[in-house]
């Protein structure tokens, strides 16, 4: 067995279900963040949350977007009160977790994709706008979708997503796969110069997949569902293969 079978481009949590759910399957990995964060729209989130009776539901596709409403409510704890227990659509279950842990009613986090979470919520047809709340890097299948379903929204960029450009990687003989969860993580893979056909690549889903294939890279791996248990499936399957 390699000294570090798996290396996940993201950024641990404590604990870490990823590395953990890992260690249980009887492989070594570890984390190795690609992406800083910034949250330099705090005043405008404040706003529009102030708005709350605006809006039928808060739509995040991102943890990001969990933390930026955290340090929004520990800044002004009487928008805790106003939305707790209002409904918020989550793509995913850490973003759900997030947003659960803000005292709101979430929705759609079993989908995994913004595709799925779109279907979900024309399926529910909210009455009333919706308040997007983005990064500056986001795709447009959220809102192009929930426009074409014929709900309207409101969006609000409240964090922004910048490329690590150096990264501390074993070397391919040390460590098998390198799994990527976003767009981002291939940037930043390109960003250090890591010799990316040097290792297999796993992906968190479909769209980080099509991503990778498209930029001419093999994905060997991709977990059915953004879970750490779909991950160490997928690659136990491809090991197996």
């Amino acid at each position: 067995m390699s000294v570090t079978d798996v290396v996940l481009l993201r950024s641990p949590d404590d604990p870490d279900p990823y590395l953990q759910a890992f260690d249980e399957a009887g492989l070594a990995a570890v984390c190795e963040p690609v992406l800083r964060f910034a949250f330099p729209h705090q005043d405008a989130l404040r706003e529009h949350l102030r708005r709350g009776t605006e809006y039928a539901a808060l739509v995040a596709t991102s943890p990001r977007v969990g933390r930026a409403l955290h340090q929004a409510f520990r800044a002004e704890p009487s928008l805790r009160t106003q939305w707790r227990g209002r409904r918020a659509y989550a793509v995913g279950p850490k973003t759900g977790r997030w947003l659960r842990k803000l005292g709101l009613e979430v929705r759609g986090k079993e989908t995994g994709t913004a595709a799925a979470l779109v279907d979900h919520i024309v399926s529910e047809a909210p009455e009333g706008a919706l308040l997007f709340l983005s990064g500056n890097r986001r795709r447009d299948t959220l809102p192009e979708g929930v426009c074409e379903g014929g709900i309207e929204f409101e969006e609000r960029v409240v964090y922004e997503t910048h490329t690590r450009s150096t990264l501390d990687l074993p070397p391919p003989a040390e460590a098998g796969w390198l799994v990527v969860f976003s767009p981002s993580g291939r940037e930043a893979l390109v960003a250090a110069n890591v010799p990316i056909a040097s290792y297999r690549l796993a992906a968190i889903g479909p769209t980080t997949a099509g991503v990778l294939r498209t930029a001419g890279h093999t994905v060997a791996a991709v977990a059915d569902a953004p879970t750490p248990e779909a991950l160490v499936q997928a690659i136990r399957a491809a090991d197996a293969s």
